[in-house]
């Protein structure tokens, strides 16, 4: 299971794998440093996800608390339906843009 996240040339940040449990913390750590030098709005793309599970949710909350003292916003594009159901069950669709 493997899940990537890269800055393309347009400045959008295009996510792809699965975003479950086992490949979530490494992820992480690889959006905030993606992330650090972000002042402005950055999209997020999450059409190269092929599956997502709850963690996916817990990625998107961290990334929104990382960006927040940077006074920069993320904003989500693509996102699975999976991952919708989740953040809908637990009223976190707000974050989400729904």
């Amino acid at each position: 299971m493997t899940a990537k996240a890269l800055l393309t040339s347009d400045g959008i940040i295009q996510l792809s794998g699965e975003l479950k449990f086992p490949v979530v913390v490494q992820l992480r750590k690889e959006l905030e440093s993606l992330l650090e030098s972000v002042s402005d709005t950055v999209h997020i793309d999450f059409s190269g996800v092929v599956a997502s599970d709850s963690s996916a949710l817990s990625l998107w909350m961290c990334c929104l608390r990382y960006v927040e003292p940077l006074g920069a916003k993320i904003v989500p594009v693509n996102v699975p339906e999976e991952m919708l159901h989740f953040a809908e069950v637990v009223g976190l669709d707000k974050h989400l843009g729904q």
